[in-house]
């Protein structure tokens, strides 16, 4: 299977150079570092120059309209993936973290469903649980940050036969968070787990700015 995925990455991307692992360009303009073993993963540096020609900002003008949101649910992306800090000490593989977003509304209010991975079947020793004092720490490329606030308690479900955990829980935005996010990419991702924080590579810095147009009226 990971000789599959390796494959599909060649044919999408193109051969950036070569060092101690191979650098692939995505038509998007990420890099992802492929490595001898077929594992794969963005490299940490986001070109932001590189993701605004392919995703332009929207004008201010158009931020500022009222906000009015469709009954719409949009589909589940993979925004976070990277390494964790923690796991890394005692993985030296299986030490990735993975988030999918996924934006719906009923007309009234705007909801961030966040699915998180965690590649290691003992996810609540390291991390505890999601509570009501977690949060996501945005940083984005203004240099604004947004912090975003989980409302309710979610113990991890661990799945020790295939080795991974995962964490479901929601948030909601704020009018203020709406625009904020409109205006700038996402440069870097902390999450407040109960029992540490850690930040991660994000792998879809435009999200909000192309996710947030199909969701309000």
């Amino acid at each position: 299977m990971r000789y599959l995925l390796v494959v599909t990455i060649l044919i999408f991307c193109g051969i950036y150079n070569v060092d101690a692992q191979m650098r692939l360009k995505t038509p998007k303009g990420r890099i992802v570092l492929l490595f001898d073993n077929g594992t794969w993963e963005y490299e940490d540096k986001i070109n932001l120059e590189e993701i605004a020609e392919n995703v332009p900002l929207k004008s201010i003008e158009e931020i500022s309209k009222p906000i009015e949101l469709k009954d719409i649910a949009l589909e589940e992306k993979t925004v976070i993936k990277g390494e964790s800090a923690k796991l890394a000490k005692f993985i030296k593989q299986k030490n990735t973290v993975k988030c999918d977003f996924k934006l719906l509304s009923d007309g009234e209010k705007l909801v961030l469903k966040t699915n998180w991975k965690i590649l290691d079947e003992e996810g609540f020793r390291f991390f505890g649980f999601i509570t009501k004092k977690s949060k996501i720490d945005l940083e984005l490329s203004n240099g604004e940050m947004v912090s975003l606030k989980y409302a309710d308690d979610f113990e991890p479900k661990e799945y020790p036969n295939y080795g991974f955990t995962v964490f479901k829980s929601e948030l909601i935005l704020d009018e203020d968070q709406i625009r904020a996010l409109q205006k700038a990419y996402i440069a870097k991702i902390s999450m407040q787990w109960s029992r540490r924080m850690e930040s991660y590579a994000v792998s879809d810095p435009a999200y909000f700015v192309e996710e947030l147009p199909k969701i309000l009226k």
